[in-house]
């Protein structure tokens, strides 16, 4: 055999040299991992975290489908406001409703006043009439459902109902119904000088 000249045997002590440092660094300097990142945090903590994650990525079209029944139901609403430009209007378009809803069941209007106009929430404003009329005890059952039936949007605020005749069975009633508005046309009744 041979014996090694010079450059062979430098080129084997930077080989050995090298497979010392190779090995320093794998076993002894950098930390062994198991091919990917390691977490301090539990595994059934990181699947609780899953799962969550998948519910909530689970429950976005269905947020997004009721916002849009919302949205619907919202509109078919506001359908029913009183179309009026401004309170005073609006106040007319009630006692011509009320009027209308009394004479399809037979009623005669015997008086009617006009309630202040007020902001409920910050959308809608309350369109307030006080009707008072006599009736017997089946007008009076079919004009209420004829109220909620109505096309508008009405509600009853208030109701008094006395027996006027009870050999006739006749009922005085007294009651505040009201409409909705849009509360931006209240702002156009603040300005100086608007009358309601």
């Amino acid at each position: 055999m041979a014996a090694l000249n010079q450059r062979d045997r430098r080129a084997l002590l930077l080989l050995g040299a090298a497979v010392a440092v190779f090995l320093v660094l794998q076993f002894g300097v950098l930390p062994r991992t198991a091919g990917g990142v390691v977490s301090s945090t539990p595994v059934d903590v990181l699947e609780k975290r899953l799962l969550r994650l998948q519910q909530v990525a689970q429950q976005k079209p269905r947020a997004a489908a009721e916002a849009q029944t919302a949205g619907r139901e919202l509109g078919a609403m506001e359908h029913g406001l009183l179309k009026a430009t401004t309170p005073a209007l609006a106040s007319a378009q009630m006692q011509q409703i009320m009027k209308e809803l009394l004479t399809s069941q037979g009623i005669s209007l015997q008086a009617s006043e006009f309630g202040a106009v007020k902001a409920v929430g910050e959308d809608y404003a309350q369109v307030p009439l006080t009707v008072i009329f006599i009736c017997s005890i089946d007008q009076w059952i079919n004009w209420m459902s004829a109220v909620r039936n109505a096309p508008q949007l009405l509600s009853t605020l208030e109701m008094r109902v006395l027996q006027k005749e009870p050999a006739k069975k006749t009922l005085e009633v007294r009651m505040v119904v009201a409409g909705y508005i849009p509360a931006s046309l209240l702002g156009t009744a603040k300005r100086p000088g608007a009358m309601l």
